[in-house]
């Protein structure tokens, strides 16, 4: 698969949607991120020209060993402004851990950032 620069980090792309509009890249064996750079919907969103993404539409996924653990990833997405899901899921993405907890709301600087906040 292709890499990508993605604030400074060389990810890999780990797939592309049918349609493509969006993509899914791994930033660190913890954090994989869901960038989405076209939308089907008239929603109120505005192209990023820096970035080539739809302002706010990333879906950040976090690895978690436990239940417990994903639950001190949720507090700190709150605390960054971004809004989890209630549940962690089984891990589609970040194959490293059982689970993930996915959260949407982050900005791109965040995203960058939670590669060292989620380090283990």
């Amino acid at each position: 698969m292709e890499r990508i620069n993605f604030g400074g980090i060389q990810a890999k792309v780990l797939a592309l949607s049918p349609h493509q509009n969006y993509f899914i890249f791994r930033l660190s064996n913890r954090i994989a991120i869901k960038g989405i750079y076209t939308s089907q919907f008239i929603w109120d969103t505005a192209t990023d020209n820096l970035r080539g993404f739809l302002s706010k539409q990333f879906v950040l996924y976090v690895g978690t060993h436990t239940y417990q653990d994903a639950e001190l990833v949720k507090s700190q997405i709150i605390k960054a402004g971004g809004t989890p899901n209630k549940d962690a899921f089984v891990s589609k993405f970040v194959h490293s851990y059982p689970y993930e907890v996915r959260a949407i709301g982050l900005s791109p600087e965040y995203l960058v950032q939670s590669v060292q906040d989620f380090s283990l």
